[in-house]
């Protein structure tokens, strides 16, 4: 079997549980982190599938079997304790660590990680690493109490990268459960830090320390709690980190130097690290997004460093190239290939209305906007998830300067549940959406493109695909030859640059914000020990485990 585990990586998590074992010694328990989250109202459920209220249980409360920090490049080992693939990439085996249980000392092993894994292959909505869905997946069987073997239809080396997306759920409560989507698991348990439901308000949740969890004996979690607190919008979050209401913010903040460093520079903290590409994804199977030059004229009509500068105060960067990759992964730019598209992603109104008025669009009655070639009007709707103030700030702001070349678009702001399933089902016009990061770009290509992925992923029904593209997609995680990985890329760089389903606008910095009040122990840019993101499962518990209360 092979160890793709390198032995950086086994050095690190070595030095990790020094770290650890030391910091329990010096650090008491005890505290509670307050979070906000931006919802309707809570309701007692903790069903991961469900995702009513998926940030409080991912990760903290059904950890992962492991933990990509990319950030440093490491893994940091949780459930389980390494993987292997076989010699000839056609399976992997996966080694849980012993001695684990579940909330209610129930015993957790691979049993439990074969029966979450089998649950993807009875129903697409429980498939959340979507191995099942690519194909990839031929059987999962334990071996023995601590061993799962998962065996492949076709080689592949990237199975690793989207287990830490699995839900280990309890095979012995879920079993019974019916409906799975549905079930409430209002007496949820689990496996993570956090397990214990102690109050359900709608506008506030408390989740305490899992009396049998397995780091205990390092003293960890430091903290005894999370209180998950309900906002409204990113307005109502500003003033409660102004006042010390809550400790971790994941949110745009406006001119955050000034409304909140500056209230309490000794305690007030924020750090913006690259994150995700945002796009303006449009359905190509309608017009006009259907002619590839009126998708080159909304990129030209836009001002992205304005955009950047006016709704998002500067923090991200403007996005200029139509190749498909943004900042997170800026190790894997190809300056060869994004040549080609010069100017797709640059400011030129002139060039866009040129463009436009040679493919044959023009303004039939002179009401000042244009119409399709057809005669037919122009007037679409950019969703984006009501409460979401800079992105709201940015959909306007693209619709003014579409209309300054005479196109009429709006913005259309929506529910999460609308949003979610609009890009989901592809019944969209145009929606404003991030792009997937993962721990290589072609996580990104993946759900941009594979065919596999329509239906299941936010990215990929634009309309865009190609069985070449899919056998692209499928063999890069078959090989591990760094050159033809490259050439794959550049490959998916030019096709994407070639076919523009997605207008790109900036590269989202990481939203973090945080406050020593209360709470010690913070990810910034003098100890970037991982990139802060509270919804990811991964790097919110690798945080989660290093904060401790003053």
């Amino acid at each position: 079997m092979k160890k793709l585990s390198s032995i950086l990586a086994i050095s690190a998590l070595a030095a990790g549980v020094v770290v650890q074992a030391n910091a329990a010694t010096m650090q008491k328990q005890g505290g509670t982190l307050t979070v906000p989250i931006i919802a309707t109202t809570f309701v007692d459920d903790f069903n991961p599938y469900s995702n009513a209220q998926i940030d409080m249980v991912r990760g903290t409360m059904f950890e992962p079997l492991w933990a990509f920090n990319v950030l440093k490049g490491e893994i940091n080992w949780r459930l389980a304790e390494s993987f292997s693939y076989a010699d000839d990439l056609m399976s992997l085996q996966i080694n849980m660590k012993k001695g684990l249980t579940w909330s209610d000392g129930e015993v957790l092993d691979a049993s439990d990680v074969v029966y979450s894994l089998n649950l993807g292959s009875e129903d697409a909505k429980l498939d959340n690493t979507g191995q099942w869905g690519s194909g990839v997946i031929k059987s999962v069987v334990a071996t023995d109490a601590n061993t799962v073997l998962i065996s492949f239809n076709r080689k592949d080396t990237t199975v690793d990268w989207y287990l830490p997306s699995l839900f280990v759920v309890p095979q012995h409560i879920w079993q019974s459960v019916e409906d799975k989507i549905t079930f409430k698991n209002s007496k949820p348990v689990g496996s993570g830090p956090i397990t214990e439901v102690t109050q359900v308000r709608d506008n506030q949740i408390e989740i305490c320390r899992n009396p049998h969890y397995y780091k205990a004996d390092q003293g960890l979690p430091f903290l005894d709690c999370i209180k998950f607190r309900q906002y409204s919008d990113n307005s109502q979050i500003q003033p409660a980190l102004i006042n010390d209401e809550i400790d971790w913010g994941s949110n745009f903040i406006a001119d955050i130097e000034k409304t909140y460093v500056e209230k309490n520079p000794e305690t007030h903290g924020f750090w913006y690290p690259a994150n995700d590409l945002i796009n303006v994804y449009l359905n190509t199977r309608e017009q006009p997004f259907s002619d590839i030059n009126f998708r080159k004229a909304f990129s030209m009509a836009l001002d992205r460093p304005t955009i950047v500068d006016l709704a998002a105060y500067g923090y991200p960067t403007a996005e200029s190239r139509v190749t498909g990759i943004g900042e997170f992964f800026k190790a894997s730019f190809n300056d060869k290939v994004d040549k080609k598209f010069d100017g797709i992603a640059s400011y030129d109104p002139k060039g866009a209305k040129k463009m436009l008025k040679k493919a044959g669009y023009q303004d039939i009655d002179g009401d000042g906007f244009l119409e399709n070639p057809d005669g037919s009007k122009i007037d679409f709707d950019i969703q984006v998830v009501n409460g979401w103030t800079d992105w709201v700030q940015t959909v306007q702001m693209i619709t003014e300067y579409l209309a300054e070349v005479g196109i009429k678009a709006n913005t259309k702001t929506v529910d999460w549940s609308i949003y979610d399933l609009a890009l989901k089902e592809g019944t969209y016009k145009a929606s404003i959406n991030w792009s997937a990061t993962g721990v290589d770009p072609i996580a990104a290509y993946r759900e941009y493109f594979l065919s596999s992925r329509i239906g299941q992923s936010w990215h990929t029904n634009h309309g865009v695909s190609s069985p070449a593209i899919d056998a692209l997609i499928t063999e890069y995680g078959q090989i591990s030859d760094a050159d033809r990985r490259a050439d794959i890329l550049a490959d998916l760089m030019t096709f994407t640059g070639e076919n523009l389903p997605f207008i790109p606008v900036f590269s989202n910095p990481t939203w973090y914000q945080y406050n020593s009040t209360r709470i010690a122990g913070w990810a910034n840019a003098d100890d970037p020990y991982v990139q802060p993101v509270f919804y990811d499962e991964s790097r919110k518990l690798i945080m989660f485990e290093r904060l401790y209360a003053k």
